[in-house]
């Protein structure tokens, strides 16, 4: 899972493809516990990005995106946010999320 920075990040966003990104704080426990969650979710979903952005790392983005609370997935499409979700979800949770938004 790739790891974004406010360097990288917009290009990601920008690509044709969906971009699911968790915006995650390395201290959240809940983050933790999400992470081998997306990984099967990466896994079952391999026609879209699914990527990270600490929001200690990339303040400026969390604020710009009104991330209030960690994790907060944002699904991103063509360079827009389409939706988000917060809080630890299971698989079956985030792969509605993605079905019902692509």
């Amino acid at each position: 899972m790739e790891i974004l920075n406010k360097n990288t990040f917009y290009q990601k966003i920008g690509s044709d493809r969906l971009v699911l990104v968790d915006f995650f704080a390395t201290w959240c426990m809940p983050c933790r516990m999400l992470a081998p969650i997306l990984e099967g979710v990466a896994e079952a979903n391999k026609d879209i990005d699914v990527c990270k952005l600490d929001i200690d790392e990339s303040s400026e983005l969390a604020r710009e995106y009104r991330v209030f609370s960690v994790p907060t997935l944002i699904l991103f499409k063509n360079g827009k946010a389409v939706d988000h979700l917060v809080g630890l979800n299971s698989v079956d949770a985030i792969n509605d999320f993605i079905a019902k938004n692509r």
